[in-house]
């Protein structure tokens, strides 16, 4: 049996659990963290802004009533800014945006863990049996 590491009486705690039994042999490879302040429009619209900061990945202890800690996945001088809508984002944002010289670009936060550490210790694998 293992060890539930989240708060099973919640919504999403029913959720996690639901998909560890439903994919047995499934198991998380990394544990993601992230400090996020995200603000929500007033006007009924679906547009948020979220910042993202001390984003950290590690591949042992993947429970989640572990402390937090990991390799950065961005330095401490970075904040992932991210929007999110369904619409268009406001004039006076992009106004904003281009004003500070701010602009779309591509980031995952998983894409970014596997690189940084899932496939450096898979090729320093590799390499030990090459040498």
């Amino acid at each position: 049996m293992r060890e539930t590491p989240f708060p099973k009486a919640t919504q999403i705690g029913n959720e996690i659990d639901y998909f560890f039994t439903y994919y047995q042999t499934l198991r998380p490879k990394v544990f993601l963290s992230y400090e996020r302040e995200a603000f929500y429009a007033l006007d009924g619209s679906d547009f948020r802004v979220t910042f993202d900061e001390k984003i950290l990945a590690r591949q042992e202890e993947l429970s989640l009533s572990r402390e937090i800690y990991g390799t950065p996945l961005i330095d401490d001088a970075h904040v992932l800014m991210e929007l999110k809508t369904s619409g268009g984002i406001p004039l006076w944002l992009t106004r904003v945006l281009a004003q500070e010289q701010i602009y779309k670009t591509s980031f995952s936060k998983y894409g970014t863990a596997y690189r940084r550490i899932i496939y450096n210790k898979e090729q320093e694998s590799r390499q030990k049996y090459i040498a």
